[in-house]
């Protein structure tokens, strides 16, 4: 079972991969992909670029199925990283 969801891409994550703090202590809310050292990895991310990615992950990688990018993508505007940003 994969307990967390990054509250920035939207993606599953393990215990193993979640993002750390400035402290260097682990954060339950992103993973290390999006978040290191207490900072988004990308500051210039936007959410449109976001969902290219994950759709280009989907068409591209194999990372994940279209209809997973499709859900996710949905999901994103409910995420912490993106209500933050329409404050």
């Amino acid at each position: 079972m994969i307990p967390y969801t990054c509250q920035s891409c939207g993606l599953p994550f393990t215990k193993e991969m979640r993002g750390t703090n400035r402290d260097k202590t682990f954060n339950n809310d992103y993973c290390i992909n999006c978040f290191r050292d207490g900072e988004f990895t990308n500051h210039h991310l936007t959410l449109h670029q976001l969902e290219i990615q994950l759709l280009e992950m989907a068409e591209v990688h194999n990372g994940i199925s279209l209809e997973e990018a499709q859900q996710i993508i949905r999901k994103l505007p409910e995420l912490k990283r993106w209500r933050m940003n329409n404050i």
